[in-house]
């Protein structure tokens, strides 16, 4: 049950920050992405390294990445999870982790990604962090669930099929929701520089065009109820 704490990214994506893998068994097992369009699988060098991070043939346990986080200098934005989630039971967010993140992350900008089903635990949870400065985003599968995170005042992230936007999107507007698409896939920014998805009282849901490998598997996902 590997975790792995890289001081500063060299992922083009990402930008030279901070960030964080854990291992793949922390993914849900209800994440249809897991196997089909998932970032992790789809990078040869992202699927290299958390292949050997779940092997146990690098990282290191939990209480020493929340060392590394807690060392951070004030206001460092970093990025928890570039590939894996957050520690739990199958389908449900271990609360001990949360508050161990929020602890960590004091007087830091850590933000982060999470696949886990938002039902009433897991999204107190991500109400829990969001409140008290750790950034935790709900990624929806398709609009129809984005929307549904939305309504719920959730910080939400989602995939969108090439059914919902033209070649050129930038933005969506549907059922009161307005979908900013992630500026990354047109200008030259990362993560870093850019810093939307760390922000969790935005009133825009981030979308990412599905794309990669696996893309016509993802897009029977993100085309689903959409």
């Amino acid at each position: 049950m590997n975790y792995q704490f890289v001081k500063q990214s060299s992922n083009k994506k990402i930008g030279a920050m901070p960030c964080t893998n854990s291992h793949r068994n922390t993914c849900p097992p209800s994440c249809p992405l897991i196997e089909n369009g998932c970032y992790a699988h789809s990078g040869f060098h992202t699927r290299l390294n958390w292949d050997k991070l779940t092997r146990g043939e690098r990282g290191d346990t939990w209480t020493a990445l929340m060392d590394s986080i807690g060392a951070l200098p004030d206001q460092t934005i970093w990025r928890h999870n570039v590939s894996g989630d957050l520690p739990g039971d199958r389908d449900t967010i271990e609360k001990s982790a949360i508050n161990d993140l929020i602890t960590a992350n004091d007087g830091k900008r850590g933000f982060t990604y999470t696949h886990y089903p938002m039902g009433r635990h897991n999204a107190a949870l991500v109400r829990k962090a969001n409140k008290n400065g750790f950034t935790i985003n709900a990624s929806a599968n398709n609009l129809k669930q984005a929307s549904q995170y939305h309504k719920r005042g959730l910080p939400t992230v989602t995939i969108v099929s090439e059914n919902d936007h033209g070649p050129e999107w930038r933005k969506i507007t549907r059922d009161n929701m307005t979908v900013i698409q992630c500026p990354a896939e047109y200008q030259k920014t990362d993560c870093k520089a850019c810093k939307l998805c760390s922000h969790a009282t935005r009133k825009t849901v981030v979308g990412f065009t599905v794309h990669g490998s696996q893309k016509q598997k993802a897009e029977l996902i993100a085309s689903d109820g959409a």
